[in-house]
């Protein structure tokens, strides 16, 4: 297959090198999410009435996802309303219980939203958050991008995958002369530091 020009094979391989992109997407949202920043703060009571599982797959990469229908208090006003919170704040052993959980309004009602977001103290600074984010971030686009890269190439007929890299890289007689080049600098380095070395021990030869 992998050296096939059969049309099927290589929307075969395509598809393949497009699956192992979301495949590692999913994985760093996976490890992202895995790190919730904590609140410091409380402002709420939530009283988890229900889950259900909306994994093995979701926007927030593999394993479970609890989405959990929960009764609020804000503290201050005593406002009470329902809610469907996810992020897995809450899992099925909350069911019953009362948490405490700090609320607030999505960007900051920048915009005109009811949209409300919530945060709980059993989560992760935000410095190792950022950390996690960032570091787990860079790998997986640098990994994507590559993938991505390749996909398209494999999609490629034989021919067509020979002469993207003999543009990228060079023909063979081009990578020959090339390693020729290196060869000969290195070398020329190397006799440059003896000399260098040998010059050095002469000079202390004859200061002795």
């Amino acid at each position: 297959m992998w050296k096939s020009d059969n049309p099927i094979a290589r929307i075969i391989r395509l598809v393949l090198g497009l699956g192992i992109v979301v495949v590692i997407v999913l994985t760093a949202l996976t490890i992202i999410f895995s790190f919730p920043e904590k609140s410091t703060t409380t402002n709420a009571t939530a009283k988890v009435q229900s889950c259900e599982d909306t994994g093995p797959i979701t926007r927030r990469g593999f394993g479970h996802n609890w989405n959990c229908t929960v009764n609020l208090r804000d503290d201050k006003t005593g406002e009470t309303w329902s809610d469907q919170v996810d992020m897995n704040l809450f899992t099925p052993a909350d069911v019953g219980k009362e948490n405490r959980v700090a609320w607030g309004y999505a960007g900051g009602r920048i915009v005109k939203s009811d949209n409300r977001v919530y945060s709980s103290p059993e989560g992760y600074s935000g410095a190792t958050n950022i950390i996690v984010m960032f570091a787990t971030g860079a790998v997986a686009i640098v990994a994507a991008l590559w993938f991505l890269a390749k996909a398209i190439i494999w999609s490629f007929s034989q021919q067509g995958q020979r002469r993207f890299w003999e543009k990228s890289l060079g023909t063979s007689a081009e990578k020959k002369v090339k390693k020729q080049q290196d060869d000969e600098f290195w070398a020329e380095m190397r006799r440059n530091r003896e000399l260098r070395k040998e010059q050095r021990r002469r000079r202390r030869a004859a200061k002795k």
